[in-house]
């Protein structure tokens, strides 16, 4: 658990973005593994305009990040950035509500922000916070 009394220092643009392109590749890597066997029994039907196979690969997405940020304050592009996730309440783990609400805003380009402004619009709204490792 982080405590409250941590000085928190803010990583930067550039190191967020990295995070952010780190992660989607090992998402990316996970979703493909994941797909290949309702690609293989899919008798050779177009299975990209199916809405199960979405909710499929939503889900899978959403189970990634709710598993690393409630488990570990940080996902594995975090871990090699050495950052993590904290609440800016209360200094203590992230709940799932503020998760969803987290990945949904990203989800919708909640990173844009990061260009005119130093939060992202999911941090905002979520109050989270990505921090530099001691």
């Amino acid at each position: 658990m982080i405590m409250k009394d941590e000085v928190y220092k803010s990583i930067g643009f550039t190191k967020n973005i990295i995070i952010c392109i780190y992660d989607l590749l090992l998402l990316f890597s996970i979703l493909f593994f994941l797909s290949l066997p309702v690609i293989i029994f899919s008798n050779n039907e177009l299975i990209g305009q199916n809405i199960f196979y979405r909710i499929y690969l939503l889900s899978i997405i959403i189970g990634y990040y709710l598993w690393f940020w409630i488990k570990h304050n940080q996902t594995l592009g975090m871990k090699s950035w050495k950052s993590y996730i904290v609440n800016k309440n209360n200094g203590k783990d992230l709940s799932i509500k503020q998760c969803i609400l987290r990945i949904l805003i990203s989800l919708i380009g909640g990173h844009l922000l990061l260009i005119f402004y130093k939060h992202s619009l999911q941090d905002i709204v979520s109050k989270t916070k990505l921090v530099k490792s001691s």
